[in-house]
């Protein structure tokens, strides 16, 4: 695989000699890019019965430098760290940080990315560690640091209004890991290590009249799983109002040891809602299968809140999100959300579990000017369960983001 990859990027390489960019590899370098991101997040959770409560303050830093292209060549680097601030070790790690053998808060540092990647005749081919963007496998970007992954990426925009785009993972790094694990090894152990394959077809339909879009997922992991997501999103816009609607439909099957469990289950629901003069309403509906669903890598379920999302067998899930941009007011930056939800499951046989609410509050501002690059949040969930322990999340999050250079 390596040998043919660096086969397809060298003929490329000198098909392509017209291609803007560096004209040396000493250009490369020097009009690369550096880009950087400090992030200080506070995590708790407080429990209202025996269950030991969770506290994490870390600070994450992220330095990305990414070469200017050559001949449509380039490569980039991404070096991460986690560093604990004081966290209280009376309390269980959170998950931005690493668990010691103690049980106690541990700093990690890792090299996040490093890949290289060549851009002709709009198609891009990565190849080595990288971020990658697709419902069922993405970044999943919730705690200190993304999840990341190892392998062969190449997204084509040859046709107007069409992205397509095939993956060939075959390492994984989660949010506090400090090296790549063979894929399967985030799945479980006894099986071959077999890669995760994906492709996908997004498409904008060329019409005034809506916002129409599309788009089609196909993932698959000998002795894991197939499965299949659909995803549509309409969207009309009348004088101060905005309408829109995004239906969708998964459907997951495990296979061969079934190694990541034995399911066979699917997921369908829609979110809608309208916008009008800083407002923003949206509800939604989920219903899931008879099996949970298998989500390992970050996921596009129907309905995702601070804490629970839609995927648990057997489950209705309904929602209503209200969401205010200050920006109306003249405070610009700033906005603020309530988001609650019901998930309710059987209240008897196999797929019996407790009913869940969950209510959040969300508010964030984004600074201009001076501390352009600034960003606070802050978020509030209340979890109640019909049967178990009711629970309080509480997450301050603050990033500053920077770059230096003018590269990609």
């Amino acid at each position: 695989m390596r040998v043919l990859i660096l086969l397809i990027m060298s003929s490329m390489f000198l098909m392509s000699s017209s291609a803007s960019g560096a004209t040396n590899l000493k250009e490369a370098f020097s009009k690369g890019s550096l880009k950087g991101e400090i992030r200080t997040y506070y995590f708790t959770r407080d429990f209202d019965g025996d269950t030991q409560d969770r506290e994490d303050m870390a600070v994450g830093t992220m330095l990305f430098y990414h070469t200017d292209p050559l001949y449509g060549v380039s490569a980039g680097l991404t070096f991460a760290s986690g560093n604990d601030l004081a966290s209280d070790d009376d309390k269980a790690v959170y998950g931005l940080l690493q668990r010691g053998d103690d049980g106690d808060h541990e700093s990690f540092t890792r090299m996040q990315e490093y890949y290289i990647q060549g851009e002709w005749y709009n198609t891009t081919i990565k190849y080595g560690a990288q971020k990658i963007g697709t419902p069922f496998m993405n970044p999943h970007d919730i705690r200190l640091m993304p999840k990341t992954y190892k392998g062969l990426s190449i997204v084509n925009r040859s046709v107007e209004n069409l992205t397509l785009s095939g993956y060939y993972i075959t390492g994984f790094m989660g949010w506090s890991d400090d090296e790549y694990m063979p894929i399967m090894d985030s799945v479980g152990s006894g099986g071959d290590d077999n890669p995760l394959l994906s492709f996908g077809a997004q498409y904008k339909f060329p019409v005034e009249a809506v916002n129409l879009k599309a788009e089609a997922w196909q993932y698959h992991m000998d002795d894991v799983f197939n499965s299949t997501y659909l995803k549509g999103t309409i969207g009309k816009t009348f004088n101060d109002y905005a309408l829109h609607i995004t239906p969708s439909y998964l459907i997951q099957k495990s296979v061969g040891d079934d190694v990541g469990g034995d399911f066979d289950t699917d997921q369908y629901g829609f979110n809608a809602g309208v916008d009008a003069f800083g407002f923003s309403v949206t509800g939604y509906y989920a219903y899931t299968g008879d099996d949970d669903l298998f989500v390992p890598w970050g996921d596009g379920k129907v309905l995702i809140q601070q804490i629970m999302a839609s995927g648990r067998a057997e489950e209705n899930a309904y929602a209503l999100k209200v969401n205010y941009d200050f920006g109306k007011l003249g405070l610009k930056g700033l906005s603020a959300y309530v988001f609650h939800a019901i998930y309710d499951t059987p209240e008897s046989g196999s797929n019996a579990s407790s009913d869940i609410n969950e209510t959040d509050f969300n508010i964030q501002y984004s600074f201009s000017g001076a501390l352009d690059g600034v960003s606070v949040r802050v978020r509030y969930a209340m979890v109640d369960f019909d049967e178990g322990e009711d629970f309080n999340d509480f997450r301050v999050y603050v990033k500053y983001t920077f770059a230096i250079g003018s590269g990609k």
